[in-house]
């Protein structure tokens, strides 16, 4: 794993599941976006950040970094698949 991924970078989740991401960073401030499940969250090194939601719409979402970190931060994505 490098400093600019989303991982893992693929989650099947299934339709209708409460969903619990437990999410860190070890460098810098990022955040994580999904747009279409309301999310979008910054993310502090050292600190761990939770995000619940329902995951209650089927279909593939992006995961994306929603601050501008680096040179790296146009290639930190990955999918979300609700079925």
């Amino acid at each position: 794993m490098e400093q600019y991924d989303i991982w893992p970078d693929v989650v099947h989740i299934p339709l209708g599941s409460y969903v619990e991401f437990t999410v860190t960073s070890s460098d810098i401030e990022h955040g994580l976006a999904v747009d279409g499940l309301g999310i979008n969250e910054p993310v502090q090194p050292g600190r761990t950040t939770i995000i619940r939601f329902l995951a209650d719409k089927p279909g593939t979402y992006t995961m994306r970094c929603s601050v501008l970190c680096g040179k790296g931060h146009d290639k930190m994505r990955g999918t979300i698949i609700i079925r």
